[in-house]
């Protein structure tokens, strides 16, 4: 997943923001806990007011991702 997150990152630089949450190291358990992610890799996209907008489980492919990421950066 991470060659795909890093060229969304790239691509919508300035639009939206990415944070990336290690499940076994600071935070991350706590943010697993939190937002009852299963396991990874899980993605989450949120709108502009923070609301969960899309969860995928699992590795994805980039275009599955970019259909929701295009959806937020439209609204």
């Amino acid at each position: 997943m991470t060659p795909i997150v890093d060229g969304l990152e790239q691509t919508y630089r300035g639009r939206l923001v990415f944070n990336r949450v290690n499940a076994n190291e600071g935070d991350g358990p706590a943010i697993m806990r939190d937002y009852h992610i299963p396991g990874h890799p899980t993605t989450l996209v949120f709108d502009r007011q923070g609301r969960e907008v899309q969860r995928f489980i699992g590795p994805q492919p980039v275009e599955a991702l970019e259909d929701v990421i295009l959806t937020v950066v439209k609204d």
